[in-house]
């Protein structure tokens, strides 16, 4: 008898779970900047990687591991027009429905990003 899939938070573990583009450009720009990047390159690589992910893609894993080695694809990409979330194939449906991205790569996405750390002066600024 086959068992079913454990259950977290009312997910089977291996389904998908939606993800707004948004959230991509934001997760890879934090984790770019860690891997070195300044502002500009990381914001381009982040804009690609979302873009790459909504073309189905996936460049989630080597965002997560390596975004710098990722620079020359996006600003090839970039130099072809191609790095506007807001103008890719399939932005309406993503921003609706989020992309599907699976529970473990979400995970590996988001706790990488957290070893961007924001200076406290920043976070003074956004409050007021």
């Amino acid at each position: 008898r086959q068992l079913a899939s454990p259950l977290r938070h009312g997910l089977r573990v291996t389904e998908a779970i939606p993800i707004q583009p948004r959230e991509i450009v934001d997760l890879v720009y934090r984790i770019a900047r860690v891997d070195g990047l300044d502002h500009g390159d990381a914001d381009l690589v982040a804009r690609w990687v979302a873009c790459e992910e909504m073309a189905g893609r996936r460049r989630l894993d080597e965002a997560v591991h390596a975004p710098a080695g990722l620079l020359g694809a996006a600003r090839t990409a970039d130099r072809q027009g191609e790095t506007d979330p807001s103008t890719a194939d399939g932005y309406r449906h993503a921003t609706r429905h989020g992309l599907p991205i699976a529970p473990a790569q979400f995970s590996a996405l988001y706790h990488s990003s957290k070893m961007f750390l924001v200076a406290e002066a920043t976070l003074d600024e956004v409050e007021r």
